[in-house]
């Protein structure tokens, strides 16, 4: 099975990256959050048209800090039928591909800096971490763990600590997705888990990266780097 996976957007859909995406089929699209430009002339349903209209037959994903319009998203998902299209926030879905399940568990938070949404204390993440259950073999967050992919260019680590304290407790664990911080762009195996930060902007929000495809079986990823500058 092929999933194809990207974050981070922030409104940017252009017709390099529609083209990239209608090039690269996959069985399975998961974006990881952010895809609100701003708060005054982007509510999100742009994005939403645009991601329903991708060759893709399931996409799965979460909101990010910057998408404060996630009511407004979701309302349009419901009232427009997108049944390709599901939300996850703090909660679980069943993937189902030819009689072989995957579990997958998604949320929009990530540790708390500045007044945006989806951001709590680290301490206060811990209890949203709880929810993960047990048999997850795909974790979609916004904000990365802890010391993985989530330096930023000042070279300050800003990855969540008890998020990795739990991911290390999950033993059906494959892959961890997210994206938040734009400059740690790239994939790292640690153990049995694959972790990739799927931004596709870097820190000056200039469209840098494309998707990553995972091999799901193979348990391989396919990852092009700086790309659009």
């Amino acid at each position: 099975m092929k999933i194809v996976t990207f974050s981070d957007i922030h409104g940017q859909q252009n017709k390099k990256l529609t083209n990239w995406f209608e090039s690269n089929p996959a069985d399975l699209l998961i974006f990881a959050g952010d895809l609100q430009a701003n708060q005054t002339t982007d509510d999100g349903t742009k994005f939403t048209q645009w991601l329903h209209k991708l060759p893709y037959p399931s996409k799965i994903m979460v909101f990010g800090n910057h998408d404060g319009y996630y009511d407004i998203i979701t309302n349009y998902v419901v009232n427009n039928f997108y049944d390709d299209i599901v939300i996850l926030n703090n909660n679980s879905y069943t993937y189902n591909k030819n009689g072989n399940e995957i579990n997958i568990f998604g949320s929009p938070h990530s540790v708390e800096f500045g007044s945006w949404w989806f951001m709590l204390k680290d301490e206060e993440l811990e209890k949203l971490w709880e929810k993960i259950p047990d048999n997850t073999d795909i974790l979609i967050t916004h904000g990365p763990p802890y010391g993985i992919l989530d330096k930023t260019y000042a070279g300050i680590n800003a990855g969540s600590k008890t998020l990795a304290k739990r991911i290390a407790e999950l033993k059906k664990l494959k892959y961890h997705i997210f994206g938040h911080i734009h400059e740690a762009f790239g994939t790292v195996t640690i153990g049995q888990v694959t972790y990739l930060n799927t931004s596709l902007l870097n820190e000056r929000y200039k469209f840098v990266n494309n998707p990553i495809i995972i091999d799901y079986a193979a348990g391989t990823t396919e990852t092009d780097y700086n790309v659009g500058e």
